[in-house]
């Protein structure tokens, strides 16, 4: 049976092992990050937990499209008033990104998504449908 939830991009697989979980590419005076995520199944739903250190819960987009679940979020450090900088090795700006590919076993109109302390944790509740059940034998 296929997996209920993949990463959306299998490039990102593949990047997942050679880019480490701090893996940073220079983007207009900033940095793109593939946050690093964990994917957990229980018996009545999925958690993906997503590491996103220093974002702001107003800074945070959810989206489902196509059945394609997309977090992005943006952190911005900027240097306090009256300090230049003398050495840099933060980026002021990082813009985080990461899509996972859905099926019909999740129930969409229930997922939520929880941001604390750095750790987003969605929720993604298993259909009615896709639940183990007993049948009783008459």
């Amino acid at each position: 049976m296929m997996n209920a939830l993949l990463p959306f991009n299998y490039l990102d697989q593949m990047l997942d092992g050679f880019l480490a979980t701090g893996a940073c590419a220079p983007q207009n005076g900033g940095a793109h990050r593939l946050p690093a995520a964990d994917i957990l199944e229980g018996e009545k739903d999925y958690l993906i937990r997503l590491d996103l250190p220093g974002v702001a819960q107003k800074d945070l987009n959810i989206e489902i499209e196509n059945q394609i679940l997309t977090v992005a979020a943006e952190r911005e450090l900027p240097s306090p008033e009256g300090y230049s900088s003398r050495r840099k090795e933060l980026a002021s700006k990082v813009a985080f990104r990461r899509a996972f590919s859905l099926d019909e076993t999740i129930d969409f109109d229930k997922i939520s998504a929880r941001l604390e302390d750095g750790v987003l944790t969605i929720t993604l509740p298993k259909a009615e449908q896709m639940m183990p059940r007993r049948i009783e034998v008459r």
